[in-house]
């Protein structure tokens, strides 16, 4: 039988947790900023060019702006992947859209550290209450 390249989805119950966290995260950010690319402004991206990037490497981040919002938004597979989320491109962007103060804030915000369970449960309940109640 032929192995399949598919990566093992874990059975813990924070990766479970933090797979129904990031399918709400991509949904919301999708609904709020549309199909166009966050940082080259590639329009109409859609199936598996659109992806959710973040402001930072995931893998920078600690659990109090894994998931968060404020640090997301639509980008297609090139810049995503094959330019590493174009970090410089995005902190530009992000900088003009919401301004120094709330960057300032986010910068703070990195070296939050939290229980990850705990408040990944709270995100949840958070953000599957605003995908019901909120029309986009």
């Amino acid at each position: 039988m032929k192995r399949t390249r598919l990566r093992k989805k874990g059975k813990q119950p924070i990766s479970r947790l933090q797979r129904k966290l990031w399918d709400l995260c991509k949904k919301i950010t999708r609904k709020n900023y549309g199909s166009t690319c966050y940082t080259c402004s590639a329009k109409n991206i859609s199936g598996s060019n659109w992806h959710t990037g973040h402001l930072w490497s995931k893998a920078s981040l600690g659990a109090y702006l894994k998931y968060d919002l404020r640090v997301l938004r639509p980008q297609c597979f090139t810049c995503n992947i094959h330019r590493g989320g174009m970090g410089a491109d995005f902190y530009t962007r992000m900088l003009k859209e919401i301004g120094a103060v709330e960057m300032d804030e986010l910068e703070k915000d990195r070296r939050k550290v939290v229980k990850a369970y705990d408040h990944y449960v709270k995100l949840l309940d958070k953000y599957e209450n605003l995908l019901s109640c909120e029309p986009f």
